[in-house]
Formats: structure tokens, sequence, C-alpha cells
């Protein structure tokens, strides 16, 4: 396990342009491409160069948002996206003929919607969606063809990453399916099988091809795009002539001094051995390591940039790397620890308490075990830090034990299995103390499903819905960029049984024609699970996942609370089209059924009130007590959520004295008609009744009832009062 390196020392002139060397855009050049721009124009600059000799000039005369030329970036200069600006290059490539690449240098802002780096616009061929994506969770995509590719790296928005993208048209004989490869930082990440839709328009940098949505937030270094694939220039399906390594070890020349610096472990027991592992500029002029007796020079043992040494320290020993080249000198260390005590810091599970048959995450971080094993045939783990995915089918106690030449100890977990007719999980809406704070969505019973708001989300205890166990406010969302994350709950996935349901009151027009309610998933075909609005229909409800949908009949945004239930049953039916809509308790017909299998993934984790998968889909309007159930409930089960009131608390809530004596009595119920009455002394039979026609109306859950009678006498000092049903 690699630690995380510290910074020791960082020049000012650290991945700042004027000092930087050339061998990155030669590298660039050498391979040709279509289009190079290395946005080394300063700010308020109306041409952007395409630095390939080609000729395709960005025009800048009337900039897009508030994008910032000339920022600091790995290479030398770069551009800044806000979030609400784009580039338009000239150049027209038809990604479905033949071989491609994208290269760029990104840095997203960390905790920003998904954004498009680059993507190609629609000219008269077709709709053009070849990009580069950082979705929601920073991981690096794209998405062409129907499909999203994932790299399966997240650009963590610390530090550039070097990105390339190419594509395999598989021309040659016996080449393998159409596939888009992804390298990251130098190394092969994820790929995907898909065939890129036709187009011949301009590219974009910073948005989405119809230049609306999806705006990158963050900063973009160089960026070029070849006719060809840099992992096999000549395509003849040998990669021996591959580009990557050049290129990334280009992009290192000139962006880094010393980049990290390792140790294969942090803790040895006397007698053992660690190997320290570097990546450092291939350019540098010295590169020393120091174990507290002095530097010893290790240039020689760095090929590439890259360098190993063993070493076998007898006491806790700190290493220093220290590196010089063209940007200066920057040093980064190492601790290696010897003999001292395990230590377990931390052992958790996401949930306490699960359905049976459900995954739980089990997480651990221990300093000083070199041995350490997580019982239940799951045996030896990593021995620093991380986390495993078991099934539990019962309660079971799990035991992770940290282990060295010292001794060992032990820490326990204990899952325990819930009411299956609970809901998996639960957000009831502005009933946890605190939530009303306006940062925390709660969920029930762990924090694994609190939700951090994104935008501004807002509480409402002036009209919560009127759900059936009662409720004091309902989130307000404003259709633009405003949503909840659940980050720890990724919801149900595969074909696998499922119920959604939850109340939401919204106007007719929404500000977004793909307004999401509640999504989960990715956006590979059948991958993604999101409910919406209809919105070009009658404004009905719509589950959808990546391929197809499915719609209801009843609108749902007409200015009143509507109950929202949606079932997906594979004992029915294993597509969208099998699925079920209620609303307000009510079998809801479809009037369009999507014919794609669901196969969700449980990844990304759930939004409230927007996509996952597409960061401009919010919706407006309010929702209140949202469920997500791993079975498939029945209609019984459905009506009792959607009956106003049902099973409502019957409790005072506020008793206030007015100027004229009068008591007024803030309550909550069910609806329906109720005795008003008083006492002194709160014996059995000392209750009179002050009014018998209080009630609470249908749809609602709370009321007021008045004392004009007792409380105005001033001998009456102390007055109880109660609320009861009429029989």
């Amino acid at each position: 396990m690699q630690n995380t390196p510290i910074k020791l020392a960082t020049l000012a002139t650290l991945l700042i342009g004027p000092t930087a060397l050339a061998d990155y855009p030669a590298t660039v050049l050498a391979s040709n491409p279509l289009a190079y721009y290395r946005f080394e124009e300063a700010p308020g600059a109306t041409t952007l160069v395409d630095s390939s000799g080609n000729g395709l000039d960005i025009d800048n005369s009337f900039p897009a948002g508030t994008t910032v030329l000339g920022s600091d970036g790995a290479v030398g200069s770069a551009v800044t996206f806000n979030g609400d600006g784009y580039l338009v290059s000239p150049l027209g490539l038809d990604t479905s003929i033949g071989d491609f690449t994208i290269e760029a240098i990104i840095k997203r802002t960390a905790g920003v919607p998904e954004g498009v780096v680059i993507a190609n616009q629609d000219g008269n061929l077709g709709p053009g969606r070849s990009n580069l994506v950082v979705n929601g969770a920073g991981f690096i995509t794209t998405f062409s063809g129907g499909a999203t590719t994932n790299s399966g790296v997240i650009n963590t928005g610390e530090s550039f990453d070097h990105v390339i993208l190419t594509f395999d048209q598989s021309t040659v004989a016996e080449g393998v399916d159409p596939t888009f490869r992804f390298f990251i930082n130098g190394a092969e990440a994820g790929t995907g099988t898909a065939i890129p839709e036709a187009a011949n328009g301009s590219w974009v940098i910073g948005a989405n091809k119809i230049l609306t949505t999806q705006f990158f937030n963050g900063v973009v270094d160089d960026v070029a795009i070849y006719g060809s694939r840099l992992d096999d220039p000549d395509g003849d399906g040998d990669p021996s002539d591959s580009k990557i390594g050049e290129h990334y070890k280009g992009f290192l020349s000139d962006s880094i001094t010393v980049e990290s610096f390792s140790s294969s472990v942090l803790y040895l027991d006397s007698g053992q051995s660690a190997e320290l592992n570097w990546l450092v500029s291939p350019e540098l002029s010295s590169l020393t390591l120091d174990d507290g007796t002095g530097p010893i020079d290790v240039l020689a043992q760095t090929t590439d940039g890259e360098g190993s040494l063993m070493v076998s320290p007898t006491v806790t020993t700190t290493y220093t790397l220290t590196g010089t080249g063209g940007l200066g000198t920057e040093s980064l260390e190492v601790e290696i620890t010897v003999d001292e005590a395990a230590v377990i810091n931390s052992f958790t599970s996401n949930a306490a308490e699960v359905s049976p048959g459900s995954n739980v995450i089990l997480s651990w971080n221990v300093t000083n075990g070199s041995n350490v094993v997580l019982d239940n045939g799951l045996g030896p783990v990593d021995p620093v830090s991380g986390s495993v995915i078991v099934p539990v089918n019962e309660e079971t106690t799990f035991i992770l034990t940290a282990a060295n030449s010292q001794g060992s100890v032990t820490e326990t977990i204990t899952i325990k299995m819930a009411d299956a007719t609970s809901p998996v999980a639960h957000w009831k809406v502005g009933e946890s103390a605190g939530e009303q704070d306006g940062t925390i969505l709660r969920g029930e019973g762990s924090s694994v499903y609190d939700g951090i708001f994104a935008g501004t989300p807002t509480f409402d205890s002036d009209d919560p819905a009127p759900v059936a166990d009662g409720s004091t406010a309902s989130i307000v969302f404003d259709g633009f960029s405003s949503w909840v994350d659940v980050s720890g709950y990724d919801g149900i996935g595969g074909g696998s049984a499922r119920t959604l349901a939850f109340w939401f009151k919204g106007d007719l027009v929404q500000p977004n024609a793909n307004a999401t309610l509640v999504s989960w998933g990715t956006g590979a075909t059948g991958a993604r699970f999101d409910t919406r609005i209809n919105t070009a229909g009658v404004n009905q409800l719509r589950t959808e996942v990546a391929g197809s949908g499915s719609n209801a009949t009843t609108p749902i945004t007409t200015g009143e609370w509507h109950h929202c239930t949606v079932v997906f049953n594979p004992i029915l039916g294993t597509t969208i089209g099998d699925i079920l809509f209620y609303v307000d308790g009510n079998l809801d017909a479809l009037t369009f059924q999507g014919g794609t299998a669901v196969n969700t993934s449980a990844s990304n984790g759930v939004r409230i009130g927007g996509s996952r998968v597409f960061g401009s889909r919010a919706v407006a309007g309010k929702m209140d007590d949202i469920r997500i159930y791993d079975r498939a409930l029945s209609k019984d089960e459905i009506m009792a959520l959607a009956t106003p009131g049902t099973g409502q608390e019957l409790k005072i809530s506020a008793i206030r004295q007015l100027e004229n004596g009068n008591i007024e009595v803030d309550w909550t119920g069910a609806p329906g008609d109720y005795f008003f009455e008083y006492s002194f002394d709160l014996t059995p039979d000392s209750w009179l009744e002050i009014s018998d026609s209080e009630s609470i109306l249908p749809g609602e859950t709370i009321s007021t009832a008045v004392d004009d009678f007792i409380a105005p006498n001033a001998e009456n000092r102390k007055v109880f009062y109660r609320l009861r049903p009429v029989e």
C-alpha cells in the first residue's frame, strides 16, 4: 500500500508556463494532430491559435461566459472554465469513419456537477456525441454510441491529469470490436465497446455539443485531436508503435520535478525489507535519497522518470527524495515504521442494520500492521486501509485482527437484520434535529443515507406533504443545479425488485425539459434508473434507463401534493416496459413502454432532485417522505403510504395566550372531527368539553383550536387541554 506523499518544498514557479521546457509540445506535434490548442494566449485574446499548423484557429471575438485565458497550467498557460462558457473549434471530424484520439490535460474543480471537456457538434450527418467528460463523481468518462465508457479514474481536482482517449474502429483483419480505450497518466484505464454516431460539425471545448448544458468547471491545458490512434498510429493492430508512453513522459518533463514517492509497505518487523518507488521528471539534473545519514545519488536507479530501491531499516526511518530540474527543486518524504505496536484506527460498516441478502461495505484503517485479517472467510486484507463489499443474510459479527511482531489487536462489527417490511432508504425530510439548517438531508437508520445539498435546496416547514405518518417539512428544489447527493448509498442494482415512493408538489412549467426527481446508476445501456417528469408529454411520471423509458398517464405538476410510486418487479417482466406507476395510490396506465432490460449500476450514489448522469436535469418543486424499498410493494401498501394523514400522530405542538386572554392550541392529526377538552387536575373524570367540532380537513394534518371560554377567566390559573377523535 502506497502512502500519500508529503510535500516539503515547492517552488512558486512549479506548473507555471514561463519556465517550462518544450518537450511536450514537440511530442504532440510529432504525432501530427488535426488540431492542437495550447492556450498560451493572454487574457482577452480574440483568437486562439491552432498550433498544429492546419489553420483551425478558434474565434474568441465574442467570449462565452466567464472563461479565463492565461491561467496557470501544467505545461504553460491554460484556460479556466467557470461552468458557464465554452470555445468552438472549426475542426470537422466524422468520428464514425475511422480511428481517432482525443488528448487533454485537465484539472476539474472538486465537487462540481458533470462537465464536458470536449465534444463534437452536430453537422448534417447526425447527433455527434464523441466526447471527453468528467462526471459528477469526478470520474473521467466518454459518452458515444449511446453508451458511457468510464476510465475508472477520478480527477480529484488537486492536480492535473494527462488524459488520452483512443477509438479503435478495427478496420484491420481479425480486429476486435470497435473499442474506446482510456490512458490516464500513461497507464491504460477503462475500455468500452461502442460505435460513434456520424457527425461532421465543429468541436466544442468546455461544454456539451448544444452549448447550453454540462458546462465544464476547472482548468484545461493543451488539447489535441488526431485522426489516428496514439496507441496504434498505423492501425495495424500491433501496439508496439504506441505513442502513449512518449506523450506522457513529455508531459512529465514539462510539468513536474518530483511527482510521487512511496513505499511498498509503511510498517516493517526487524529484518524485513521495503521497496521505495518514485516518479520524477525524466529531465532531472540530480536526484538524491536521504535516510537521515546523508544524501545518496539515485539518478542511476531512475529510468524514464521511474525508479525504485530496496531498503531494510532497523529503526523507524524517514526517507527524503530530492530532485532538481528545469522547474526547480522539490522534495517528498516517506516514513517507514519499525517494531511498534499495531493500531486499528478505524473499523466501520456503511450500515449497522440491513435487509437479508444486502451488501455492506466494511472499511478499515490500520497503523503498523504487518498482517491484517478479516474473518468469516475473507482472510488477509490490505494491511493499511481498504474496504470490501460483503453479502449479509443473517445477523453477523465481523472481526478485524491486526498483528505484527509486537502482538495483535482486534475490533468487531455486528450487522443486524432490519425489519423486512421497512424501506432500505428513507428520507422523512425535516424530521431530524438540525436538519433544517440547510446542508444535509438525513436518512433513517445510518449516516450512510445522509444527503449533502448541492446548490440551494431549502426546507419548507409551512408546507409539508400529507404524509401518512406525519411530516413537519418538505424540501424545495429550484430547478437550477439544486439537488441532494447521497454518496454513501447507491440504490438498488441489477435487475432486482424495487419500489421508489415519494410525495411531489410542483407547477406546470419546469425550467428543465428532463426534470428528474430521483436517480441513481450510470450512463451505460440499461444502467441508470431515473424517474422524472415527462415534460414532452402531459407532465406525467417517466422512468427511464439508458436506452429507453416508460411513461405514466396522470399529470403530477398541478400545484397540489401527489404521492408517486414506481414499482419494478422482475417476476412480472425484466424490461423498463414492465414498470408500474401509481399516482395517489392508484395504478396509472402506461402511455409508452420502452423495451430496454433493467440492469442498474449500483454506483454513483442516489441523487434526489436531479439526474446522476446528466447534471442539467434538475427538478423544480417540493418533495417529501422519499423511500426506496428492495422489493415490490403491494397495492394495499402503496395506498397506505398515499392516504393523507393515515396514522398521523395526534399531538399538541404549541400553546399560546392572546392579549384578550383566549388560548390558541396548535395540533396535528389525521383528517377528521375531534373533541377539544380541558381539565384543571388531569384526573380521569375531570375532562370537560370546550368544543365537539374541531376538525382537520382532507389532505391536511394540522389545525388550531381556540379556548375562549375557560382561559379568559382569571381565576383559572392552570388549565390542561386535550383533543380526541369523535367516534
